[in-house]
This record gives C-alpha cells, structure tokens and sequence, in this order.
C-alpha cells in the first residue's frame, strides 16, 4: 500500500463515523513507510476523534524497538498486540524467549492464545492443515458486519441477539485499497478508496448481501446454531 491509498482508507472509515481502526497485515512494520502511515492516521484521528492499534508478529524485536518507542508516543495510538501462536507461527520460540522484553515496552502486550477465528487470508487460503483447522472451529467468518446490519435489520434490539463471539465481521481496505465488508480479501470489492467516491461506496455496501463465498460463509448457511438460525431468518438467507 502506498500513502495515498492509506490516506484514502482513513478518510473512507472516518466518513463511515469510525472510532477504532485496526492497522494490521500480513505483517505491518515489514512496510519501510509503517511509521509514516501510522502518524498520519494519528494526525486524522487527533483531529476527528478515535484511536487505532497494531497487529504483529513481534518479529521487528530487537532491530526496530527505536521505531516502537516512537510510535508510543502518538497520541491515538492505543497499543499494539503482539500475536504468536506453537502451532502456526514458526518464530514462536523466539518470542517466547524474549517475552519479558516485549511486554516491557510502552504499549505492547503479548497473545499466545489458540486462533479462534482463522481466515480464508494468505498461507491459509491453501494449506490443507489450515482448512482443516477452520472446518472444526467453532466461529465464523459470517459476513455479519455491523454497519451492513444496522442498514438492513429493522429493529436494532434483534441484533443482540445473534451477534455472538466470532460471527462479527470488521471492514477492510486491502494494500490496492480495495474496500470488503469482510476481513477476508476473497469477498467481492465495493469500491476503491483512491478511484470512486466514498459515499458511492457506502450506499453499494449499505445495500449488499452476503456472498457467502469464504469457508465461513459456507459453514454460516449450514449451521443450526439458535442465534445463526436466527441471524440467516433475519438476513433471509
């Protein structure tokens, strides 16, 4: 992703009346412009309001920990959570290893905790380990989002009732700046933030139905789980 794209993405989720915005990848910090794209986010935040975080593997430490002292400093910046896991990620021992150290800088926490919720993303769209593991999860990728919700569902009392852990979906503006109502890049592109108009956008996503293309779509329509059955009532899937 360039900054124009990364410009662009900030303004299309403040238009959307977003407080909390999620930096994430891949692997952020391998971009040789993270910093920049961070204090410009924080620039827009300052001024409109809300706060973002970081998703990382951890693997910047040592080399980078000047570049994670700056960034601490930035006001909206809220922190950054350090992600490892023994069974997926191969620099798990390393982590581990200097986990005192991480967790010792400003605005760092660790998680070493089982992926509840694997994507249809990267390694995972074509390892057979991968998709055996979302298979016999217990969570969705739903494409319930709660914008698309809001727009669609009547009365907003029903949504809390089937907006259980795992079924909720985030937005995403991937590095061409292609907009998803999903975090998987699989799903079908609403716009691009640097090309078409942003409440051009809005009105295509305000408007849209699920795919349900991703692996976790699919498990979606099959379940018989009580708040997704009633999730698939409501959204007449």
């Amino acid at each position: 992703m360039n900054l124009t794209t990364f410009e662009a993405a900030c303004r299309l989720g403040l238009l959307l009346g977003q407080k909390i915005f999620v930096v994430s990848g891949g692997e952020p910090k391998e971009h040789p412009q993270f910093l920049e794209f961070c204090k410009e986010l924080d620039n827009q935040l300052k001024f409109f309001g809300g706060t973002f975080t970081v998703t990382s593997n951890g693997m910047w430490f040592p080399d980078r920990v000047d570049e994670m002292l700056e960034l601490a400093k930035l006001e909206t910046f809220s922190g950054m959570q350090v992600y490892t896991n023994k069974k997926w990620y191969k620099d798990y021992d390393f982590i581990i290893s200097h986990i005192e150290e991480i967790k010792a800088l400003p605005k760092v926490t660790v998680e070493t905790t089982d992926i509840r919720s694997m994507q249809d993303l990267g390694r995972a769209r074509t390892n057979a380990d991968c998709q055996k593991e979302k298979a016999g999860s217990q969570y969705f990728m739903s494409c319930l989002n709660g914008h698309l919700l809001a727009a669609q569902v009547p009365d907003p009392a029903y949504m809390g009732r089937y907006m259980g852990v795992g079924t909720m979906c985030k937005p995403l503006v991937d590095y061409k700046g292609d907009v998803h109502l999903s975090e998987s890049c699989k799903c079908p592109s609403f716009g691009n933030v640097v090309t078409d108009n942003h409440m051009d956008i809005f009105r295509r996503m305000k408007v849209s139905k699920q795919c349900l293309g991703c692996a976790g779509g699919r498990k979606f329509t099959q379940s018989t789980r009580p708040d997704i059955v009633n999730a698939k009532r409501l959204l007449g899937i």
